[in-house]
């Protein structure tokens, strides 16, 4: 029995990854539901949506006015204004309603990370809330959002219950590269090993995280994840990790948010995040090394010819299959853009490398104008 050539033996790879990817997706079809809307129940308990702020002036006022618009009976807003060098806190305070709450951030504390420290200033700001809405600045919620998914956290017995919002695209970059990235980060996290609670696979979205506040004390809140860069990460798998119910649904048609708005921000955007989502700077690398792997059917095949071209083509069409359906379930693009997918694995690649090559050289994140020392 003859041995594979090294490029049949890429090829065989890419088919195995290609293939499993679009299992697995086909497998996830069924959790990929649109939300149903439901109206807030009869004993609506307290809820307190808390919206950490760092240089938001441009968007903060529409977060907040979205929160405010909700059709729960019992919410408070508290948004933490982290030490914002614009006009944040100004257009913040020009809203002027009572259910509103803004928090001057005070100086980071020795071994905490920005948005972990402001979260947990929100939080104690928060008094009798039963359930905790950590949400993000850039985000815009319909009224029935929070019933919604309160509803469904009810229904499933959710400790922690998390949305995937729509993601806004604009520009060439945000469309070619953010849902290729991201449908990498989805593929990493089904969703329907998520929800069921015999897996230990365990993400949530830090776009819309609502938890109960009696578990998030339990497991020691943003106090217990002080230096992680992956702070929804690390929260979801703090509390399935200790034993509480963790369930995440679409909500693209409730909360909807525009993530980045040029190349450079998606970059570091991801950067920031990439080697700790991954498990540490050398599981990155090892992941950059898979995705490239699993790109070389589409950079190889000009190269190509006979039988290994015919093999090559193959693995790119599953490939395009799989991103196509992701596409039309999760990401608002047209499908055309799935041919971007080549584009988007090199893009990942660099990625993958920048952010794990930060961590072993000893940096901490980058992100909002602040470099920290520290963070994994």
């Amino acid at each position: 029995m003859g041995t594979l050539s090294p490029t049949n033996l890429l090829l065989a790879t890419a088919l195995l990854f290609w293939g499993a990817a679009l299992a697995s997706t086909l497998l996830d079809l069924r959790c990929v539901r649109a939300l149903p809307l439901a109206p807030p129940p009869a004993d609506a308990p307290e809820v307190a949506a808390i919206v950490p702020a760092r240089n938001e002036a441009h968007q903060i006022a529409r977060c907040l006015r979205s929160l405010l618009a909700q059709d729960w009976p019992r919410l408070r807003v508290i948004c933490v204004d982290d030490r914002s060098e614009d006009a944040t806190h100004a257009e913040a305070a020009a809203l002027a309603d009572p259910r509103l709450t803004i928090v001057r951030g005070s100086d980071l504390r020795p071994g905490w990370l920005g948005k972990n420290h402001a979260n947990a200033q929100g939080v104690s700001h928060a008094a009798g809330a039963e359930w905790l809405l950590f949400t993000d600045a850039d985000t815009e919620h319909s009224p029935p959002a929070l019933s919604s998914a309160m509803a469904s956290a009810r229904e499933h017995g959710a400790d922690l219950f998390t949305l995937m919002t729509d993601v806004r695209t604009e520009t060439f970059w945000e469309r070619a590269l953010l849902p290729q990235v991201l449908s990498a980060v989805v593929g990493a996290f089904p969703l329907r090993l998520v929800n069921d609670p015999r897996s230990k696979i365990a993400i949530a979205n830090g776009q819309y995280i609502l938890i109960k506040r009696e578990v998030y004390e339990k497991v020691g809140g943003h106090a217990a994840i002080r230096d992680r860069v992956a702070d929804d990460l690390e929260l979801a798998r703090l509390v399935k990790g200790s034993g509480y119910r963790l369930r995440a649904e679409m909500g693209r048609h409730l909360v909807s948010v525009r993530m980045y708005t040029s190349l450079r921000e998606i970059w570091w955007g991801f950067v920031k995040n990439a080697s700790a989502g991954a498990g540490g700077p050398h599981w990155a690398l090892g992941g950059a090394v898979l995705v490239a792997i699993t790109a070389f059917p589409f950079f190889g095949a000009p190269f190509l010819r006979g039988g290994p071209l015919t093999f090559a083509l193959c693995v790119c069409a599953i490939a395009i299959a799989q991103r196509l359906i992701v596409l039309a379930k999760i990401f608002p693009v047209g499908l055309r853009w799935s041919l971007a997918l080549p584009l988007g694995q090199l893009a990942f690649i660099g990625i993958l490398l920048h952010s794990a090559i930060r961590q072993l050289r000893g940096k901490g994140p980058l992100w909002k104008g602040r470099a920290y020392p520290h963070g994994r």
